[in-house]
């Protein structure tokens, strides 16, 4: 079965690619994982409080959940923000994480079971739309059309209860605007066959034969690839370094306040101020290390680039006269023949 806590976001920090889109997407792993380790600890507090300090911490706790997923869609922040949401009797957006996290590509057949049970048993404290179209992808709007989608046919969301304006759209398809009304323990099916738009036929025109273009070296695109993963890595260390010495002032100014009180409300703070200031440093480190590694590895690769540049190819010679003739071969140092 899917247990809440802990989980374990995998986040693997690879240096010896010299792309830079592999560089940005493990900075925002890492800045991921630390929003989600907030969420574990802060639903772990909350799991021991009772009353207002209870909801508080996993109002929290749900803000970093939601942190995490503006960064990476990771399904764990999917599956555990339902919970906390369950939790907060927010029952409409519990039932929609789920929906999301039970459309992710690899989930455990047994994740996917206890993740459908634990939404089957919001339903009767729901109002559900379910629409479907044909052909399917058609993209579906819910009241305000200009927000974002809220996804792709087929789809089910739990809304308020109520009218509702459905906004569906699929291109070369026409439009379709209708209202339902939704039920509160109830599942309204919305089934539609889109209308194709007809068109005038296409003409096929061959494409001109361009010359293939050169290939840039290779070298060269690995320096300029691991500057520049190089140059992302060392904002994002600097970003948390900054923000490591934000929190060490405010370490020390709770631990300051603890010492003038001795209320062990301030000392709690004091200690959870000191816990995120390691964590954040410990982030730091690792990113600067990287920066390092990276800024090594372009520099190489740059001066092994220079350095073929430089290579000279052979010469050959050969002169002819009536007295005889002769045949001149000059390769330059590090040529190859």
């Amino acid at each position: 079965m899917h247990a809440l806590l802990p989980f374990v976001l995998l986040v693997l920090l690879g240096l010896g690619s010299p792309a830079a889109a592999r560089a940005q997407s493990t900075t925002e792993n890492a800045e991921a994982r630390t929003y989600f380790d907030e969420g574990n600890r802060l639903y772990q507090e909350a799991s021991r409080q009772r009353g207002a300090e209870r909801t508080q911490l996993l109002q929290r706790a749900l803000g970093a959940y939601v942190d995490s997923l503006q960064i990476v869609r990771s399904r764990n922040a999917l599956f555990n923000a339902a919970i906390v949401l369950v939790e907060l009797e927010r029952y409409d957006e519990a039932f929609n994480y789920f929906s999301e996290y039970l459309h992710v590509e690899g989930v455990p057949e047994a994740d996917q079971e206890d993740a459908t049970q634990r939404r089957e048993a919001l339903r009767d404290r729901v109002a559900v739309l379910r629409v479907q179209t044909e052909p399917a992808g058609a993209l579906l709007w819910v009241d305000r059309k200009d927000l974002a989608a809220r996804g792709e046919t087929p789809i089910e969301l739990a809304l308020p209860p109520g009218e509702h304006r459905l906004f569906i759209e699929k291109p070369e398809y026409e439009h379709v605007e209708r209202s339902q009304k939704l039920v509160l323990g109830e599942t309204a099916n919305v089934e539609l066959s889109l209308t194709p738009i007809p068109g005038p036929t296409p003409v096929v025109t061959p494409a001109p034969m361009l010359p293939e273009p050169e290939k840039p070296p290779r070298l060269r695109n690995a320096a300029i690839g691991t500057a520049a993963s190089t140059l992302a890595t060392a904002a994002v260390a600097l970003g948390v370094s900054l923000r490591a010495r934000t929190l060490r002032n405010d370490y020390d100014s709770a631990a300051g306040q603890y010492q003038l009180s001795g209320d062990p409300a301030d000392y709690q703070r004091a200690q959870d101020l000191a816990d995120r200031t390691d964590r954040f440093n410990l982030t730091a480190d690792v990113f600067w290390g990287a920066t390092i590694a990276l800024g090594v590895s372009s520099i190489v690769l740059y001066g092994v680039h220079k350095k073929r540049q430089k290579r000279e190819a052979p010469e050959v010679g050969v002169s002819l006269s009536r007295h005889g003739g002769f045949a001149s071969y000059r390769l330059s140092f590090g040529a190859r023949p």
